[in-house]
């Protein structure tokens, strides 16, 4: 318990940064308003240094724990102003980050967690019984516990892995909560004016709920309604110290571990003290009751989603938190650690490894013009001659992945360097010892230094490339169009895969390929990836 508690205390990744500490710029919390106030600066950068080094300095000066604590209300606003412009420019982009990106995530972390550390330096007054903390102990300890829950949406936001420190901070602070008789004790938010049942419990639970929600596999905007979801619904779980009858999985977290909450079909036999047990039966009902009103026809915004999502979008959501925080995974027997080879760049890109032969909108055959073929016979070459191919393949080469591998999924794939950015609905090109298969991404993490971490869903259908040139409602000729035709397999029909922005209800391609004429009418979008289009069409 001592150590966890003097854990608590240190100040969050307190090394000292490079550089002379600025001058503090008020004296006291009312100054400190004044000068938030004052702030004119409309530049990202200089507004970032303006904070952080208020932050600096405020950390090596002298105040009361109780002043020092209104002072970090004050600050916090800013931080939150500054990382949402920040966020602008890291948050959700392919891995491996460029120059510009991972500078404004290091940038957003910095700044919380130069905000924890003021929080932080609280902990020791509060512990040794300061009497002007005493009516504040709540507030204070939920303070530190929602900068720990943003540092995970930062995380996630960057599709970065959360080091372990930060789930030992964590854990230690809502321990503190726990020894000071406060966990349970509700407090205000103002910057919060959607939350509900505000608390100790409740910020540390809605921390672990966003953890154990994978944000690497969610988009920007997913984790943003995640979030706001979760200001609403955290209170549904409670980390009972002791543990309770129940017939789904129970949600285990130990707060003397280094990581989040994890499932687990039964509770240990003989648990650790440090163990805390959560039930999530109550929030899958309340998720699962959604999806059916959903499906039923009510509207996002009646079942208190929001206004701004729709119901494909929240239907997919609510579906991903369900199998996250009350489905236990499910072991693939069939599943093997293995090498994969990988290629991405697009429908083009997909065109040229599953045909073996690169796209030309010129002339997707490959045929010459009379000069070309003359002059291709002086030199003695075949007159299939592919005038790209060098080309692609050194734009989009064959990389090799380690990880567990099964039919309808790749997961775990893990490289320490890609000459690709990949990002998440990306289209990808997986070649395993017998065959070509087509996917996409669902998740990208980048963990230890320099190891990205992917995970694909694959289609089960056979694909080819096939040449496809449009039809306008003027029998207009377009220009051809790559596409990837899957074939039909278990449940799936034939599909086509095309570039992104192609689908038009009843629009219609025509083949262009060797064999007969082949027409398609697009009936259904069944999929938007990030670089393509998964649509069903009709044959006639």
């Amino acid at each position: 318990m001592q150590d966890t508690v003097s854990q608590a205390v240190r100040p969050p990744n307190s090394e000292a940064e490079p550089g002379a500490i600025p001058s503090l710029a008020f004296a006291d919390a009312d100054s400190a308003k004044r000068w938030a106030k004052s702030l004119l600066i409309t530049g990202v950068t200089p507004l970032y240094e303006a904070v952080r080094g208020q932050l600096r300095a405020l950390s090596a000066a002298d105040f009361s724990p109780r002043e020092r604590a209104t002072i970090a209300e004050v600050m916090r606003e800013q931080v939150v102003h500054l990382h949402t412009e920040l966020a602008r420019r890291y948050a959700g982009k392919p891995q491996p980050a460029s120059e510009r990106e991972v500078d404004a995530a290091e940038q957003a972390i910095a700044l919380w967690q130069g905000l924890w550390e003021q929080y932080s330096a609280c902990l020791k007054p509060l512990l040794e019984g300061d009497v002007e903390l005493q009516g504040v102990k709540a507030k204070l300890l939920q303070r530190g516990l929602y900068v720990g829950k943003q540092l995970i949406i930062v995380y996630g936001l960057a599709r970065r892995i959360p080091p372990p420190t930060l789930w030992q901070e964590l854990h230690a602070y809502y321990r503190l909560a726990e020894l000071l008789d406060c966990a349970v004790t509700a407090v205000s938010d103002d910057l919060q004016p959607h939350a509900v049942g505000i608390s100790c419990y409740s910020t540390y639970c809605h921390a672990l709920l966003l953890g154990l929600a994978d944000p690497c596999a969610l988009s920007v905007r997913q984790i943003e309604l995640t979030d706001r979801w979760l200001g609403q619904w955290a209170r549904k779980i409670f980390p009972y110290s002791q543990q309770r009858e129940t017939e789904g999985p129970v949600m285990l977290m130990d707060l003397d571990s280094s990581i989040g909450a994890w499932l687990a079909g039964t509770a240990p036999a003989q648990p650790v003290p440090s163990m805390r047990f959560g039930y999530p039966g109550k929030l899958a009902t309340s998720i699962r009751g959604r999806l059916k009103r959903l499906s039923s026809g009510a509207s996002p915004a009646e079942l208190q989603l929001g206004h701004d999502t729709s119901v494909e979008g929240s239907g997919a959501l609510l579906r991903h938190l369900d199998a996250h925080w009350y489905q236990m995974p499910r072991r693939d027997e069939q599943a093997a650690r293995t090498e994969l080879a990988l290629s991405v760049g697009g429908v083009q890109a997909a065109y040229f490894r599953v045909g073996g032969r690169t796209f030309d909108r010129q002339d997707p055959l490959g045929r010459l013009t009379f000069q070309g073929a003359q002059h291709l016979q002086t030199l003695g070459a075949l007159t299939d001659y592919d005038r790209y191919k060098e080309e692609a393949e050194r734009n989009w080469p064959w990389e090799q992945w380690q990880g567990e591998y099964a039919w309808r999924y790749a997961k775990l794939l893990r490289r320490d360097a890609s000459s690709y950015r990949w990002f998440l609905g990306q289209l990808v090109v997986v070649r395993d010892d017998e065959r070509i298969r087509m996917g996409y991404v669902t998740r990208v993490a980048f963990g230890a230094p320099n190891e990205l971490a992917l995970s694909l869903a694959l289609w089960p259908g056979q694909p080819r490339s096939i040449p496809v040139r449009p039809t306008s409602i003027a029998f207009a000729e377009e220009l051809p169009l790559p596409a990837i035709m899957l074939s039909a397999a278990e449940d799936d029909l034939v599909t086509l895969i095309v570039p992104p922005r192609t689908f038009n209800p009843s629009r219609v391609l025509r083949s262009m390929d060797t064999g007969p004429e082949r027409t398609f009418r697009l009936t259904k979008l069944l999929q938007r990836g990030g670089d393509f289009e998964r649509v069903a069409f009709e044959e006639s």
